[in-house]
């Protein structure tokens, strides 16, 4: 499984001016359900907000890992947005969060979301990984870096 084939291009944004994690949460559930990945965008937005209920899905230097395990999910993917500025999330370190990776898995997934999840971890534990978020300026630049 490589991230790049999960990482959906039309449900990247870059520099979305968004606020606050119910806006994140459906403007990338809107990707989603745009590109075809999610047959409802709000079912599958509330599965993620009820997720958040059950552990922090913030990590550690402004990056966070939400996701939703749902029957409106039609295919894995990841969607994935960087704001222009930081914005309240509950974290590891309990600092705020930058950049968000949003995991839509299926409900028949099996364990899918943890190898999703480790690969992805693997990645963001690297210094030079997480620094070069900050500096990318395109899509391609995303794909790159994971």
């Amino acid at each position: 499984m490589e991230l790049k084939d999960l990482l959906k291009e039309s449900c990247i944004l870059m520099d979305a001016p968004l606020k606050t994690k119910d806006e994140v949460f459906r403007a990338l559930s809107g990707e989603l359900e745009e590109a075809g990945i999610v047959a409802d965008r709000d079912q599958f937005r509330k599965a993620v907000e009820y997720r958040e209920t059950l552990s922090e899905t913030g990590l550690e230097d402004g990056i966070a890992i939400p996701h939703g395990i749902d029957t409106s999910v039609r295919q894995a993917a990841i969607a994935y947005v960087r704001l222009p500025e930081a914005i309240a999330w509950e974290s590891m370190d309990g600092g705020p969060v930058r950049h968000i990776f949003l995991l839509a898995i299926p409900e028949t997934g099996d364990k899918i979301h943890i190898r999703m999840l480790s690969e992805l971890a693997m990645q963001l534990v690297r210094k030079e990984t997480r620094q070069a978020l900050n500096d990318i300026r395109t899509k391609d630049e995303l794909y790159q870096i994971l």
